[in-house]
């Protein structure tokens, strides 16, 4: 037993000696070879990992190291150490050795990287510059990520130290940490970014960037550090996402010489997670977007005094500190980035910071639990008002010459009473002070006044006939206690109200007070509004054939300031005819709608012609009867938009009937004529003049029919039935079965039956026309 343990201790302690630590030097800066970096990562990989090793750097001449296919993958315990090259560092950077893609550049799998690490731990990586993966490589695919370095479901990594800082620009990621497996619970933990420049080149000046600075998912890591050497500069865009994590004393937007060499465009940091701290940082032009973030600290952060925008958002977030009571806690935000925006977030602090320049310090949307505040005195003497029973009333001065009062200046906290009143008392001469309340760790907005920027809200009515009636009111209105109104002139005009009333034709502005502050409106425009007439739907109707006709419609009034004036139509006679807008029952003439209010009569003509219309007379084919009796007088083709008169006689002057279809039922006992004319618009045509005779029938009746669809003689045509509406028509086949009916005739046979074709054969027929006539009969064929 004594000896089976001997050798097992003896195999252990081998063991540890093969895998003591070892440092690989990179002498070679070429892709593959000996000294080369992808044969120290290769060495290191072999080597194993229980013992740390280090790949330093002694590279005697040029100190780039172009790659044309993909290292080697990081292995745990093991540091990449640039930092040891024995040359000066590049530019104003702690790094001293360039790795840079070919333009060639390919590589394995879904992964692009410099430096790839999957699944280890311990990995520190100093005094690297990383430029080049982007989208300049032939072989870039916008689906994969191009990198400097990415790290997969790795554990304590470290990139960049105090005096031994990276650069990665040029890149589309300069730092991607992220998950290995969609489906894995696993995630990054303690990764540690310090003292680099990213988007920034070596320099430290200039900006070279295409994507996202960092874009990392981890818990307990860090991101830059309390002094300054621990001070990572930031040119772009950056995510982090986690539990625990720490943002402290960056540069955000400003290189190493504090400038912003950006163009002004601004730079987003996006946070997502729980537990967060963001302190410290020193940023121009940069928006910080908290999204879903339960729990972050928000402190120390300054805007520099460089002119751009910048400020906060934060959407569905809790438990907020934004700022704090002790007074070195505050956050710095100038110029008008709108400084903090809160979107359906609870329990946000906002408190003691100094915010200068901004339209709307804080601005709060769908949120609960506010705390109210009120203004209701902001005098010289006092400055008080209303707010939820125990809410702290922080107040502040804005000591800015700004337009806009913001709480730029803290002056104390006054704890509103238990009906909600609180008062601040002193010499408020040259103060201009604004408020906000908090109230169980719950921020309101700061009371400074708000005039809204839609224009909805700004409800104008333009004066008319050029008196001063005009007007304009102000919608939406926020902390506001008083309002002054001026002239494009600056001369005061009015005071009082929202609503600028009795004004003529100009240009004016208010000024929306709260004790020394104000907000001035945009410049309304009032213009001359005269009532008048849109005929841009008219619809005119002339008059025709000397009758009284004609119709006006479909006008509409305009500028008359939503009521309704006095209207009236006179002739040319000069005589009242009707006060509506619209007007019918006009003949020919010139007519004038004059509107009249207040006094400002406006005229509208309009002229409607006398139109002699030549219509032509209705065509009616005379016939003959077989007896006397009831009969119909049709109107070939009758117009759907006319109307058909019966006469006795061409020079009758009333009308035996009317009808719009043209087709009149007379009694006929013996031989006569009719007079049938067409009437439209007011005027009737000639006369046209039909005769009806009593005798025998000489109907035209066809023996034969060929309904094969060719539209000739596909029907049994009997002419002149049309005379004859209680006329009865059979036939028969034969067989003597009935296989057709019709009382009138009004639809023709077509040689079917039941909807089916009948052979070819002969039927027979049988015609009743009236109790006076006899029957008729014959035999009809049908041809296919």
């Amino acid at each position: 037993m004594k000896h089976k343990l001997f050798l097992f201790t003896l195999f252990l302690l081998l063991t540890c000696l093969n895998a003591e630590a070892t440092v690989f030097t990179v002498t070679s800066n070429a892709d593959t070879g000996t000294g080369t970096l992808r044969e120290a990562l290769t060495n290191a990989a072999a080597n194993g990992t229980i013992q740390q090793d280090i790949i330093n750097f002694n590279l005697p001449g040029s100190v780039t190291i172009t790659l044309f296919t993909q290292l080697p993958e990081v292995t745990s315990n093991l540091i990449i150490d640039g930092s040891t090259q024995p040359t000066p560092k590049l530019g104003r950077s702690d790094a001293r050795v360039y790795i840079i893609p070919d333009v060639s550049y390919t590589f394995p799998g879904t992964k692009a990287a410099a430096l790839l690490m999957t699944e280890v731990t311990n990995v520190e990586i100093y005094g690297l510059c990383i430029k080049g993966y982007s989208s300049k490589l032939t072989n870039f695919n916008g689906n994969l990520l191009f990198t400097a370095i990415s790290a997969y479901d790795c554990t304590n990594i470290t990139i960049g130290a105090p005096d031994k800082g990276n650069v990665f620009c040029d890149n589309i990621y300069g730092v991607y940490c992220g998950t290995n497996s969609l489906t894995d619970s696993k995630n990054n933990d303690n990764i540690n970014i310090q003292s680099n420049f990213i988007g920034y080149d070596e320099s430290g000046t200039n900006v070279v960037e295409l994507g996202y600075a960092l874009d990392i998912t981890a818990d307990n890591s860090l991101v830059g550090g309390p002094t300054s050497k621990e001070r990572n500069y930031f040119a772009t865009a950056i995510a982090l996402n986690g539990t625990d994590n720490k943002f402290i004393n960056n540069s955000l937007s400003l290189d190493v010489n504090g400038q912003d060499n950006r163009g002004n465009a601004s730079i987003l940091l996006h946070f997502q997670g729980s537990n967060v701290q963001v302190t410290d940082n020193d940023f121009c032009v940069t928006t910080f977007q908290f999204v879903s973030v339960n729990g972050f600290y928000f402190l120390r952060n300054k805007q520099s005094n460089i002119p751009g925008n910048s400020g906060m958002s934060l959407f569905k977030c809790h438990n907020a500190f934004i700022g704090d009571d002790n007074d070195n806690d505050i956050n710095i935000f100038s110029n008008d980035g709108g400084a903090f925006y809160a979107v359906e977030s609870t329990n946000i602090t906002i408190a003691k910071n100094s915010i200068s320049c901004n339209t709307n310090p804080y601005l709060i949307s769908n949120g609960t639990a506010i705390p109210n505040i009120n203004v209701i005195v902001n005098s010289a003497a006092e400055f008080s008002g209303t707010a939820s029973p125990g809410a702290a009333i922080y107040i502040y001065n804005d000591n800015t010459d700004c337009q806009v009062c913001n709480p730029v200046q803290y002056l104390t906290t006054i704890i509103a009473d238990a009906t909600g009143n609180w008062k601040f008392t002193g010499d408020f001469h040259n103060k201009k002070l604004v408020a906000n309340a908090t109230l169980n760790n719950s921020s309101s907005e700061y009371t400074q006044p708000v005039i809204s920027t839609s224009a909805a809200d700004y409800v104008k009515v333009n004066p008319t006939c050029f008196k001063n009636n005009g007007s304009i009111t102000l919608q939406n209105l926020k902390n506001v206690i008083g309002i002054d109104w001026y002239n494009d002139q600056n001369q005061l005009v009015q005071s009082g109200g929202p609503k600028l009333k009795n004004v003529g034709v100009g240009t004016y502005y208010a000024k929306c007070y709260n004790g020394n502050c104000f907000a001035q409106s945009i410049p309304i425009t009032l213009t001359s509004s005269n009532p008048g007439i849109d005929d841009s739907g008219l619809q005119k109707v002339s008059a025709s054939c000397d009758a009284a006709n004609g119709s006006i419609s479909n006008l509409k009034l305009i500028n008359t300031n939503g009521g309704t004036p006095p209207l009236r139509w006179t002739n040319e006679a000069g005589d009242v005819i009707r006060n509506t807008l619209d007007i019918d029952g006009l003949p020919g003439g010139t007519y004038t709608l004059t509107i009249d209010p207040d006094g400002c009569a406006v005229p509208y003509h309009i002229t409607l012609l006398n139109q002699e219309l030549v219509i032509d007379p209705p065509i009616i084919s005379s016939f003959q009867l077989c007896g006397p009796g009831e009969t119909i007088i049709p109107v070939k083709n009758p117009v759907a938009t006319s109307t058909y008169r019966l006469y006795d006689s061409e020079t009758s002057t009333t009308p035996l009937d009317e009808e719009p279809n043209g087709k009149f039922k007379v009694n006929v006992t013996a031989n006569r004529s009719y007079y049938i004319s067409r009437f439209s618009n007011a005027c009737e045509s000639t006369r046209t003049k039909v005769d009806v005779s009593v005798g025998l029938s000489n109907l035209n009746i066809a023996n034969t029919i060929t309904p094969n669809n060719d539209g000739i003689n596909d029907y049994w045509q009997i002419v002149g039935m049309e005379n004859y509406p209680a006329a009865t028509v059979k036939i028969f086949n034969r067989y003597g079965k009935n296989i057709f009916n019709s009382i009138g005739y009004a639809r023709p046979f077509n040689g079917t039956y039941n909807g089916k074709p009948l052979p070819t054969g002969s039927y027979y027929y049988i015609i009743n026309l009236s109790s006076g006539c006899g029957l008729l009969s014959g035999s009809l064929s049908i041809i296919r």
